[in-house]
């Protein structure tokens, strides 16, 4: 994989109408999400620490019991195998950094391709 990229030129995944970009260095990944208005990240957790940022959009976040609203330029940490879920109020692009790397996003590209 080169060390650089136009992240809407990287091949993606699709988690029902969301669309992911994944972008992956040694120990740390970024993820460009487009999330359609109305779509839902439904609730999950995974032992990668995340963060996201809002790029552009309006995004719900529910964890730890609460729900919380984001706009663009917001930021939100998820512990890891915190249990969260996000939902697109409208239309949003979330630039999500994990690590360690998701190898099961890798695998999944990969599998994608074939």
């Amino acid at each position: 994989m080169n060390n650089y990229a136009q992240m809407d030129e990287l091949p993606f995944l699709e988690a029902g109408e969301i669309k992911l970009y994944p972008f992956a260095g040694d120990g740390l990944m970024t993820v460009q999400a487009k999330l359609p208005k109305g779509s839902v990240a439904a609730k999950h957790s995974h032992p990668h620490e995340q963060m996201s940022f809002v790029a552009e959009g309006h995004v719900k976040v529910r964890m730890k019991g609460k729900e919380f609203n984001l706009f663009q330029g917001g930021i939100v940490h998820f512990p890891s195998n915190e249990e969260h879920e996000v939902e697109a109020v409208e239309d949003t692009i979330l630039i999500d950094l994990f690590t360690p790397v998701r190898e099961d996003l890798i695998q999944k590209l990969e599998e994608s391709a074939t």
